[in-house]
């Protein structure tokens, strides 16, 4: 029993680790985490590593806006949980070695455990917001709760675009009239499904912050996202 307990113990110690080092080799942006320097990034902060050529002043406003994404979230979330290190690119060619295909930032977390990668035009508060608020999000989904799905993938942007009040997506006001477009279809549950449909639809992020908007008013607002996060059960 023993000897068998040890090598299955072993087989998940090994698949881990394949795990992980397939995700070193598949994503750039991982390498970039560990090694940023290896990528010609330089350090503002614990948290935050920027390209080389960026400039002082960018450096500063960039540190301050993060800063400030931070607070707003935190008026919505509480306390920061997630652990980050943001890199942010002033250039399309720094962008590319990260891995960048065109999206403006993305998000790559593990529980609390997250790594944000920012692109020149991800350098925007609207954009720090929504994926610092993705970050805080995931820490409190847990590891499990994202690998089970249990938050499916349109209502953990639905929050990221409520948080950073894009107005790109919302209408002004403070509950449902804010829904810019209804949701008239299913949206996507898994996020490996929401990458293909949003290049092609930018608009599915208002249909998600319309449908989040929607259960958040019949289901305790923020106070309910918050009971069933704690509760551990699904959402929505």
């Amino acid at each position: 029993m023993i000897r068998a307990l040890r090598k299955a113990i072993l087989a998940l110690v090994l698949g881990a680790g394949l795990g992980v080092v397939a995700l070193f080799v598949f994503f750039p942006v991982l390498r970039g985490a560990a090694c940023p320097g290896c990528y010609g990034l330089e350090p503002v902060s614990t948290t935050l590593f920027v390209e080389a050529g960026m400039p002082d002043h960018a450096r500063g406003a960039l540190a301050t806006e993060i800063a400030a994404a931070r607070g707003r979230i935190a008026q919505v979330f509480g306390p920061a949980r997630a652990h980050l290190r943001i890199l942010a690119c002033a250039s399309a060619a720094c962008d590319r070695r990260l891995g960048g295909r065109g999206a403006a930032a993305v998000t790559y977390s593990l529980g609390a455990v997250s790594v944000v990668r920012l692109a020149p035009r991800g350098l925007t508060p609207t954009v720090l917001t929504h994926e610092l608020t993705h970050t805080e999000t995931h820490a409190r989904l847990g590891i499990w709760g994202q690998v089970s799905n249990r938050m499916p993938i349109w209502m953990d942007e639905g929050i990221a675009v409520l948080v950073s009040d894009d107005p790109r997506y919302l209408r002004p006001g403070t509950g449902p009239e804010r829904c810019l477009k209804p949701p008239r279809a299913p949206l996507p549950v898994a996020p490996r499904s929401w990458g293909p449909v949003a290049a092609q639809d930018r608009s599915i992020y208002a249909a998600a912050a319309c449908a989040t908007l929607l259960w958040m008013e019949k289901n305790g607002a923020w106070a309910g996202v918050w009971r069933r996060l704690a509760a551990r059960k699904p959402l929505p």
